[in-house]
């Protein structure tokens, strides 16, 4: 029972630190942006040229930085006040998820340094950490449009995510595709946590000669 119970806290620990990872890469870099602005043909359906694109999306990535102190602005797009308010909530979630993660890699850190988890208790979180991304990932499949509308009715504050593309511009270079994109782009990571958890809990021991 301790094992099951530690194991599940691990695998707690290492999911949020990778879901902070795998929304820095998507923060950081124009990825998995980049390649959907062809994929998803945002240009031709949108009626903007990619760096007028560009420009507005890497503005709303500047201002959800954690370090960023500005007020919400985009260059060439409309928006309204229930927009600004809703990126208000955003970087506030965004916020969180990097201050969690920090502070769970430093717990793993220390976890790994003090060879505290034994290799039984990591196939064990390896397992509750494989069986996330399956269940989210299956879910967003099967009905990402639910799945999404679940997500910001439990994160966001009433419908001030729903927005009419004639006043709110932006809305238009953000199809629900692409976050559908993001989120199977994190799940990776969880993906990648759970079998890099998984290799070390079922490695055999090393037995040196005498």
């Amino acid at each position: 029972m301790k094992r099951a119970v530690a194991g599940l806290l691990i695998a707690i620990t290492v999911l949020v630190f990778s879901t902070s990872l795998g929304l820095a890469v998507i923060h950081i870099t124009d990825f998995p942006y980049q390649f959907d602005i062809g994929y998803l043909n945002i240009s031709e359906k949108s009626g903007l040229s990619d760096g007028v694109i560009l420009k507005n999306y890497n503005s709303i990535l500047d201002y959800l930085s954690p370090f960023s102190k500005k007020e919400f602005s985009l260059p060439t797009m409309a928006y309204t006040e229930r927009a600004s308010f809703h990126f208000v909530e955003v970087k506030v979630v965004f916020y969180y998820i990097y201050i969690l993660g920090a502070a769970s890699a430093i717990i793993l850190a220390i976890l790994t340094a003090v060879k505290a988890v034994s290799k039984k208790t990591l196939r064990v979180s390896g397992a509750v950490t494989l069986a996330f991304p399956v269940v989210i990932a299956a879910a967003a499949l099967i009905d990402f449009d639910r799945a999404f509308d679940i997500f910001h009715e439990l994160f966001f504050n009433g419908a001030t995510w729903i927005f009419d593309p004639k006043t709110d511009e932006f809305i238009n270079i953000l199809p629900s595709a692409f976050f559908l994109h993001c989120g199977l782009l994190i799940s990776l990571f969880w993906l990648a946590a759970a079998l890099f958890q998984l290799k070390i809990g079922y490695a055999k021991e090393k037995t040196g000669r005498s």
